[in-house]
């Protein structure tokens, strides 16, 4: 039977029991929604975002939204992110230290302490004992240098110092030499470097090679300046010439005796300086022309000097055996053709002498008797003038005979040494003696006498002989000139020995002939004129007394003969 009162307060009861629980329910979920927000929080904290704030989301709408399910799920992208990151890092790690190993230079990094932190493979192999299992944390001035310290030459001590990269061109370790470059490779929070990344590049084969070039350059200076001197100290001039004939070396005998400078000569072309080379021997400068040429006489003037030159000249080729130029030498062979002139002269003058001797002595006899008998006959009365006439022709012509016998002993007698005491005369007073002989001579054909003399011009040669010089010469200057015109004598010394020059105004002496008025029996006179033995006599006469005597003549400009003779006498 129901009891409508008790139902009542049961069903009280079980109401209020519900609203508690749904009370509980809500404070639970009040707490769950503060710990979830809390929690949250904390993570975005961690990631670094701003926290939820209850104005964006409530707590109904928190526990929809399930945060933290969206924050596991950021955190599993991340991760996954992460992982990729670290997978990439660890390959590009790995390239890097196949890079740091494989490069051809070697690299360190070096703490404060100058302890090794890490070295590749290079290094290693550069300085670093193969013994030594492992050098890190060892300090780089003992693994790599063998000393107790860092060096003044260090790199890395500048860069610890000043925080700057720093290059040393060359460093030399363990019998090796380096190229060093240091750079800053980490900082502390106040910017003080503390570790640094050292290169080194092995320069040692460059270093040998630079030694080398360096010993091969000194050696090729050595030789340069040894073959310089040798070129310089020849006596022989030497000239250089390129493919154009332009001369580009020259050495100091080549100056001397041309008398130029090294830029009067490179300023010309060889066949320009030996301009006067006769026309048969021009392939002397032909740059194709492969052979030698040897011995090429080439007359060369400049200014007033004359001389003969001995010019050799032979091809010159470069590595590929291409002809480049050409090289030549010469020498001044004047005074050696003067001499061999004068001792084919003298040669030619003692042969001549030695017949003229025999011939005289043999003819000699005749002609006395011939001119003997003609001068007997003439005194016959008897005799009629046609007769007469005839043995005056006959007595004539012998004596002119017997004159010229007498030259031809004179001439023999000059050609051999006379071996008494050579003594010393005033040349000015014979030559005073000498002119005043020819006085009326120079007078009756015109002729002016101009002189110049130094005072104590004394010569040593015999006063006779040197009178007779003269007067051969000088007749020979008056048959010259026949009428008018001039004579110049001069005295002038150079060393130790006299010149004395006469100069005429005559026509000169043709080039042709030149060579050979000094020889015996020549003469450009009409016959009976002369015997070609005055010149020949002066010769040797000078040449007796040591002298020498040289003639100059252009055609059309006269004629100039200089006597040189010692001032002193010689034993």
């Amino acid at each position: 039977m129901n009891n409508p009162a008790g139902g009542k307060v049961g069903g009280k009861k079980t109401a209020n029991a519900l609203k508690e629980e749904v009370q509980r329910l809500r404070d639970e979920n009040v707490r769950y929604a503060r710990y979830i927000r809390e929690k949250t929080n904390q993570l975005l904290e961690v990631m670094g975002t701003l926290p939820l704030r209850p104005e964006e989301f409530d707590d109904r709408e928190l526990l929809t939204l399930d945060p933290i399910g969206i924050i596991a799920g950021s955190f599993e992208q991340v991760f996954e992110y992460l992982n990729e990151t670290i997978s990439d890092l660890s390959q590009a790690r790995d390239e890097l230290q196949a890079i740091f190993d494989a490069t051809g230079v070697g690299i360190s990094i070096i703490d404060q302490d100058f302890t090794i932190v890490k070295c590749n493979e290079k290094q290693r192999e550069l300085l670093v004992d193969k013994q030594l299992d492992n050098v890190c944390g060892s300090y780089c001035y003992e693994v790599y240098c063998l000393k107790n310290g860092p060096g003044l030459d260090c790199p890395a001590v500048d860069t610890f110092a000043t925080g700057r990269p720093v290059v040393v061109s060359e460093v030399r370790k363990k019998d090796k030499y380096f190229q060093l470059v240091t750079t800053p490779y980490a900082k502390d929070a106040n910017g003080q470097v503390t570790r640094v990344i050292e290169v080194a590049l092995d320069i040692t084969a460059r270093k040998k090679a630079e030694e080398e070039e360096q010993r091969q350059r000194g050696y090729y200076l050595a030789e340069k300046s040894k073959l310089a001197s040798v070129l310089q100290s020849l006596s022989e001039g030497l000239l250089v010439t390129d493919s154009r004939n332009r001369i580009i070396s020259v050495n100091g005998a080549a100056l001397q005796i041309l008398d130029l400078s090294q830029k009067q000569v490179q300023e010309l072309r060889i066949n320009e300086l030996f301009a006067e080379c006769p026309a048969e021997a021009m392939t002397i400068f032909d740059v194709d022309t492969p052979q030698a040429c040897q011995n090429v006489e080439i007359p060369h003037r400049y200014q007033d000097r004359e001389l003969l030159l001995s010019v050799n000249s032979v091809p010159l080729f470069d590595g590929d055996n291409n002809l480049i130029g050409r090289v030549f030498t010469f020498r001044d062979i004047t005074e050696e053709k003067h001499r061999q002139e004068v001792l084919h002269r003298t040669e030619k003058l003692a042969a001549v002498g030695q017949l003229s001797a025999g011939i005289a002595h043999e003819l000699n006899t005749p002609l006395g008797s011939i001119l003997g008998y003609a001068r007997l006959l003439l005194k016959n009365n008897q005799l009629s003038t046609q007769q007469k006439d005839r043995l005056h022709v006959i007595a004539e012509q012998a004596k002119k005979s017997s004159e010229i016998i007498q030259g031809l002993l004179k001439f023999a007698r000059t050609t051999e040494p006379t071996g008494q005491p050579v003594s010393v005369c005033d040349a000015t007073a014979v030559i005073g003696e000498t002119l005043k002989i020819l006085t009326a001579e120079f007078e009756s054909r015109g002729i002016e006498i101009r002189t110049d003399f130094i005072p104590d011009a004394d010569a040593t040669i015999d006063e006779k002989k040197l009178e007779q010089i003269l007067l051969n010469i000088l007749l020979n200057s008056i048959q010259a000139l026949q009428k008018g015109g001039s004579i110049l004598v001069t005295t002038q010394t150079s060393g130790n020995r006299l010149q004395l020059t006469i100069t005429d105004t005559g026509p000169g002496i043709p080039p042709e002939i030149l060579p050979r008025i000094f020889d015996p029996f020549f003469t450009t006179k009409e016959v009976g004129e002369g015997t070609g033995l005055g010149l020949s006599i002066c010769s040797g006469i000078i040449n007796e007394y040591d002298g020498s005597i040289d003639v100059f003549s252009e055609p059309g400009k006269g004629a100039s003969f200089t006597i040189t003779l010692p001032m002193e006498q010689t034993e």
